[in-house]
């Protein structure tokens, strides 16, 4: 049975955390590019976060697509080893 490294897992799951979280934070500042006439001003918070939103995106997706990547370089590492393995003929014949 193989076991699989809880590291790895978390690895995989902050990675698209942080796509996702980029991807919405921008979906959302758009929100308020285009606001209609009749709307008041949002207010100093909101205009914080969308600050903050726009000063975070760009880190965010890439440290998430390079996490990915770092990723999958490691998968297939292992994988090239498990198949070297399973090549390699039994010693002593």
């Amino acid at each position: 049975m193989r076991r699989h490294n809880p590291w790895i897992g978390a690895l995989w799951l902050c990675a698209t955390g942080l796509i996702v979280a980029a991807f919405s934070a921008r979906v959302w500042q758009t929100s308020f590019w285009y606001p209609s006439s009749s709307e008041v001003s949002p207010g100093p918070v909101v205009v914080f976060f969308q600050e903050l939103a726009d000063a975070v995106v760009s880190p965010a997706l890439y440290v998430g697509f390079g996490t990915i990547a770092g990723l999958l370089f490691l998968h297939a590492r292992q994988r090239a080893r498990r198949r070297a393995k399973e090549r390699r003929p039994p010693a002593g014949t």
